[in-house]
């Protein structure tokens, strides 16, 4: 983990004639004229300024606060901005070209067009605390942006907007971007390892080479795109949902982010009636979801997680649920004849039958059914073997 060095916990803020002449000074130091020092801004409040084209390429800004700041066409180049604050500020176009941004914050800043290339925006640790600091870009604009090449590791990109976005190359690995916005985006050859893609838009863009080894995508939207030479060893990722409509897959993207976020965003998945017999949803979200009296029949849901989701009446005779994770599911009167439970994990669900007793003929092989409250189910035509139950 890099380092940050020592940063005051105290906030200076300049007089305007004492920030215009440090700017005045760094602009000759820059033309390498008489009079002219490199600005050392660091731990500077200039929230709320309007700064417009401010050249401040290879100035010392560690710790700086530009909340608020309208620094359109800014040139931060080469700049060590160490743990800075740039939430809500206006960057369009800015340049941030092999800038040092470990730590900084960006927090629903306008960043449209800007230039990344290079940048560091790498976790630091601040030595006064010992406390780990990832880049936070949470809500960020970014469309049209170029971050080529930059370092991303562990850095805050959720809800962040990247459409068109340029990211060739760039290392992004155990990155954040639940439900960012990446139409369109240039992720050629990026190194995504362990990222965080939930609910992400990723429709259009261009994954050639992209390593999403271990990277999670559910509820991912991934209209146009090619995964054909995309590296998803071991990545969470349901490919068939892009053959369901777009209305299905946005509730489905929806659902993932209503459950990362507690409910804060996002909307619960309501597929109660639905008719998905047949569908693709191999590794789907669907934890807490209402699929009461849907049709499922003959869906192919094997290694779909399923927690809490509420199946009460649901169809799915023939389905394949070979390693689902269906633990506290309600399955009260749901059609499981035929169904593939095999290796599948129900603690704790309820498959009560109502009125007289209801016959399942499944396979429940090696499944755990530790704690599922039968009722009156009757399982002597179910493949128990190798089952746990109690």
């Amino acid at each position: 983990m890099v380092q940050w060095p020592m940063l005051s916990q105290t906030r200076s803020r300049m007089t305007p004639q004492e920030l215009v002449d440090a700017l005045k000074r760094h602009e000759r130091h820059l033309r390498h004229q008489a009079g002219g020092v490199r600005a050392d801004l660091r731990n500077e409040v200039m929230a709320g300024l309007r700064l417009p084209g401010v050249n401040l390429a290879r100035a010392t800004l560690s710790g700086a606060d530009f909340s608020n700041c309208v620094l359109t066409r800014a040139d931060f180049s080469e700049a060590d901005l160490f743990g800075a604050i740039f939430d809500e500020a206006d960057l369009s176009g800015a340049n941030f070209e092999r800038a040092d941004l470990r730590g900084a914050r960006f927090r629903n800043a306008q960043l449209t067009g800007a230039r990344m290339t290079g940048a560091d925006l790498r976790a630091g640790t601040v030595v006064t605390t010992g406390r780990d600091t990832a880049s936070d870009l949470t809500g960020a604009r970014l469309d049209n942006s170029t971050l080529d090449h930059a370092k991303l590791v562990q850095a805050t990109l959720a809800r962040a907007s990247l459409t068109g976005a340029s990211l060739r190359h760039a290392a992004m690995t155990q990155v954040d971007l639940r439900g960012a916005d990446l139409t369109g985006a240039c992720l050629e050859s990026a190194m995504m390892k362990g990222a965080d893609l939930g609910g992400a838009i990723l429709n259009r863009a261009d994954l050639t080479r992209t390593n999403l080894a271990g990277a999670r995508l559910n509820g991912a939207l991934l209209a146009d795109v090619d995964l054909s030479a995309a590296n998803l060893h071991n990545a969470h990722v349901t490919l068939g949902t892009a053959k369901l409509p777009l209305e299905l897959q946005v509730v489905l993207r929806d659902h993932v982010i209503w459950s990362d976020t507690g409910g804060a965003a996002g909307r619960r998945a309501a597929l109660g009636g639905i008719d998905l017999a047949g569908a693709e949803l191999e590794g789907a979200f669907l934890s807490g979801a209402d699929l009461r009296e849907g049709n499922l029949a003959r869906a192919n849901l094997s290694g779909a997680t399923l927690v809490l989701a509420d199946l009460t009446g649901a169809n799915l005779a023939g389905a394949n649920l070979h390693n689902a994770d269906l633990s506290g599911a309600n399955l009260t009167r749901a059609n499981l004849r035929g169904a593939k439970l095999d290796h599948a994990i129900a603690k704790q669900a309820k498959l009560q039958g109502g009125k007289g007793a209801r016959h399942v003929a499944a396979n429940f092989t090696e499944a755990d059914l530790r704690d599922v409250l039968l009722g009156t189910v009757d399982l002597s035509a179910a493949n128990l073997e190798r089952s746990r139950r109690d």
